[in-house]
């Protein structure tokens, strides 16, 4: 004699259990492989930890400005652009661009304004996601910063 098997009540709720459990444990590992590929800390990250009140001197000093530094993003690329009132000979300073997700990826770019006091980036060199753009100036005696995060598409 054969015995047939009987699904019944206990068996799907060890089937609802053991399904759930499967997704919970899927999604678990995936939070934190994505986790492991973010690189958020430098390695110097105790020397930048103490320069951080200058970098909110800096930035304050940034926004005082009666106009901002606007960061625009065009088909071929990204434009910082600061006010007219500015004088493009006097400054001096360097703009870096930190992808999150892969510190190979950074890039620092001397800071050079043409007559329109503008500076164009070339996206072609970057891959598309998101990216922090530090911009670190210095107008005579007093220095300025403006961070702003964009999506490269």
């Amino acid at each position: 004699m054969s015995k047939k098997f009987k699904f019944h009540w206990g068996w799907a709720i060890l089937l609802v259990y053991a399904t759930f459990m499967t997704v919970f444990l899927i999604a678990f590992y995936k939070s934190f492989g994505e986790l492991k590929s973010n690189e958020l800390v430098t390695k110097d990250y105790y020397e930048k930890e103490l320069s951080y009140g200058d970098v909110l001197a800096k930035k304050q000093n940034a926004d005082t400005m009666h106009v901002p530094v606007k960061i625009i993003q065009i088909d071929k690329g990204i434009v910082v652009e600061f006010p007219k009132y500015v004088s493009y000979e006097k400054i001096s300073g360097s703009v870096n661009l930190y992808k999150p997700d892969n510190k190979a990826l950074d890039k620092k770019i001397d800071l050079k304004l043409d007559e329109n006091n503008q500076m164009k980036i070339d996206k072609t060199n970057f891959i598309s996601g998101r990216w922090n753009i530090n911009i670190d100036w210095k107008q005579g005696d007093t220095s300025y910063y403006k961070e702003e995060k964009i999506t490269i598409k």
